[in-house]
Parts: C-alpha cells; structure tokens; sequence
C-alpha cells in the first residue's frame, strides 16, 4: 500500500493544479487495500487524506503557496504520527484491574 501511494504522489506531485488527482490516487489505494492493511489507524489516515485534500485546494487556489502546502500537510501527517503512536502504545498496554 505504502509504494501505491508513493506512486501516486510521484504521479501527481504537490503542485498548483493537482489536489484531486492526488487525492483520488490515495484514496483509490486506500480502497483497494482497505481497513485490513491498515488496521486500527484506518480512520485516522482517512482524515489525513482528507486534510491533504483541502491543502491541496488552498494550493490550487493560490490562498496557500506550494512551500505553505507542503509545510502545512508536513505538520497534518506528523500530528497523525504522534497521535495513532500514542493510541498504539495505549492500546498494547496490559489491562490494570
């Protein structure tokens, strides 16, 4: 799943004009991959699919810049990390009775 979506991002780089043709790439991947490969952070990469999305518009439509774009889902992708590290890590910990 992971090279699909890098395929789609070597297809459709983070330029002006390129939102929804990105963001049909990675979601059709997603798709095809489903819930299964993804496992419990299947919702929260959706999420992160879709902010990706909407910077993508503000590209397109000049209210960010290319250099704002890619700072701005730089920082959406690694608040994703931190947070399915975090539901991870609480998850795998053993029950306290």
């Amino acid at each position: 799943m992971h090279a699909a979506v890098s395929d789609c991002f070597a297809k459709y780089p983070f330029a002006k004009g390129t939102a929804y043709q990105r963001f049909s790439c990675i979601y059709q991947a997603h798709s095809h991959y489903g819930p299964a490969a993804m496992g419990a952070q299947y919702s929260l990469l959706l999420q992160v699919d879709l902010a990706s999305l909407n910077v993508g518009k503000d590209v397109d439509s000049g209210v960010l810049t290319q250099e704002e774009g890619k700072a701005t889902l730089h920082w959406v992708t690694d608040k994703a990390y931190t947070q399915a590290s975090r539901y991870s890590r609480v998850a795998t910990q053993p029950q306290r009775n």
